[in-house]
């Protein structure tokens, strides 16, 4: 998220007990209980810490974050600069894989079930970028006010853009179909076909489906960054202020476990400071993270 002011059916969760709409059925979503709860099979265990904005590059503000299609690179953005980069599993900017591109604001970034995409947010307009790797430039951009059925979801997207618009994208390489996540006000999650021209189903994301910190204000939470889980077939997703992720399952509507983004520092231990990008390695177990305000990249191992 940016430090300045600046998708015929949606599913959306709104009442009490979670009620939402599945091909135009109520169904009825078990609200998650107190904290203990969310305390799951997994674990983290930082490998690796790296500062990645290196003089002028312009990376200064890493936000979003993908494995490229063999699992050996990695692909962000920085919302103030017109460029894809790509870096090593360690953090070191690839430069000859690095690339511009005619658009800034760009907030998550995902690569297409075949790999030959990636696919970008764009926060200011609410739109999905694609973009041809092998040519290395844009092939469309769609906005979510352009897209089928969003009149499903248009009330939760002000007319005044309030810099809680999409943050994060992934794409389910089972089936292709894309996920984004809008930031706060409410923190949304959009599914949308695989060409990104038609919204399948949405869910709110609240604390009746599992989406609290105990020690933040529940208004104050907002989501930041995605990665689709292909080996569990969920959704990891990453938390700005709360430094966590949570590990949700699309299917159930519900969250599995929450993990703080912590790690030790010459002995105390400290938090991720606004993660914005997350990718996830399930047949590794690793977990790579990118700090928006420190420009870092986290390595961390999936214990679980």
């Amino acid at each position: 998220m940016r430090r300045r002011s600046l998708l015929t059916l949606a599913l959306t969760a709104g009442s009490a007990v979670g009620a939402s709409l599945v091909s135009g059925r109520a169904r009825a979503v078990p609200a998650v209980g107190d904290d203990a709860s969310l305390m799951g099979p997994f674990r983290l265990e930082l490998l690796h810490r790296q500062r990645i904005d290196a003089p002028g590059l312009g990376l200064d503000e890493p936000s979003g974050l993908t494995l490229n299609a063999d699992g050996t690179a990695l692909y962000t953005v920085s919302d103030d600069t017109r460029t894809i980069f790509c870096m090593d599993l360690k953090g070191e900017v690839l430069a000859g894989e690095s690339f511009p591109l005619n658009a800034n604001d760009l907030e998550g970034i995902a690569l297409s079930a075949d790999g030959k995409r990636l696919l970008a947010v764009h926060e200011e307009t609410n739109a999905v970028i694609s973009i041809d790797l092998a040519r290395r430039r844009e092939l469309r951009r769609q906005p979510l006010a352009g897209m089928d059925n969003y009149a499903g979801i248009a009330r939760h997207f002000p007319a005044r853009p309030d810099n809680k618009g999409l943050e994060g994208i992934t794409v389910n390489t089972r089936n292709q179909r894309v996920f984004v996540v809008k930031e706060g006000s409410p923190g949304l999650l959009i599914e949308l076909d695989p060409s990104c021209r038609t919204i399948l189903s949405s869910r709110l994301l609240t604390a009746e489906n599992g989406f609290s910190h105990p020690k933040l204000e529940q208004r104050k939470l907002d989501f930041s960054g995605l990665s689709y889980d292909s080996q569990r077939d969920t959704i990891w997703i990453a938390s700005d202020k709360g430094r966590c992720l949570f590990h949700y399952d699309w299917t159930r509507d519900r969250v599995l476990q929450r993990l703080d983004l912590l790690f030790n520092d010459g002995g105390e231990t400290r938090r991720v400071r606004k993660a914005e990008g997350i990718a996830v390695d399930p047949q590794r177990g690793r977990v790579y993270v990118v700090s928006d305000r420190d420009a870092e990249l986290y390595v961390f191992k999936l214990h679980g």
